[in-house]
């Protein structure tokens, strides 16, 4: 039996016109919705034990893995597939890799898109995919899915915002704002970059920023320890 949750948060601050554009979300139809505090403990004890997937994985990892640090609840640390990678090497042909052109390559429907219960939807049938794939759900193994789907997050890693000297990131990832960061590659050369924060989380044991780069004009992931400064 396939089971689904569903619900709609009050922010406590006016949407954006830039999310609201992207996922038709208003601020009068979250008005007086339950609030964060309300809704995340009953979608951890919806998630169980259970190994999540999610499209851009990093990204909404980020947000839910600060609330729940925030909130100290407490969550089964596990993996988070990402349905963005996975294709990405089973399908090297698909060209465009987000959510809508995936589902397209694949003959993947859906009647709406960038609204979570669709989009979860899509994604779970992506991943399927991506299984029968792999051999079908009777053949593969998590281990083998995740060897596919490479140094995941999970969403126990939201501690890691709760450092003093990562508050501006926090704030940038909240506020969606762009700020200046100083940042030493590994060859140990320095370059001054005006990024857009966008996640936080753990990859192959270092923390990462995933954001959008204004010099690279697309998304990069930056050590959190080769960052130099912050303006």
């Amino acid at each position: 039996m396939l089971e689904t949750f569903d619900e709609l948060v009050d922010p406590g601050r006016s949407i954006s016109p830039g999310a609201s554009a992207v996922n038709g979300i208003t601020d009068e139809m979250v008005r007086g919705k339950p609030t964060i505090e309300e809704v995340l403990p009953r979608f951890i004890t919806f998630l169980g034990d259970a190994v999540p997937a999610a499209h851009h994985a990093p990204f909404d990892v980020g947000f839910l893995a600060y609330e729940i640090s925030r909130l100290n609840l407490s969550v089964s640390d596990k993996p988070v597939l990402d349905t963005c990678v996975i294709p990405k090497r089973l399908f090297p042909h698909a060209g465009s890799y987000s959510l809508e052109n995936l589902a397209g390559f694949l003959g993947i429907k859906s009647d709406t898109f960038h609204r979570a219960l669709a989009d979860a939807m899509v994604c779970m049938r992506i991943l399927n995919r991506c299984v029968d794939e792999m051999g079908g759900h009777e053949r593969v193994s998590l281990s083998e899915i995740l060897d596919m789907n490479g140094p995941s997050v999970s969403l126990c890693t939201g501690g890691i915002v709760l450092d003093p000297s990562y508050k501006p990131l926090q704030a940038a990832i909240e506020n969606g704002h762009e700020m200046e960061i100083t940042y030493r590659d590994a060859r140990g050369a320095l370059s001054a970059r005006t990024v857009t924060p966008l996640s936080l989380g753990v990859s192959r044991g270092a923390v990462m920023m995933e954001a959008f780069c204004h010099l690279r004009k697309g998304k990069r992931n930056f050590r959190l320890d080769r960052i130099v400064e912050i303006g």
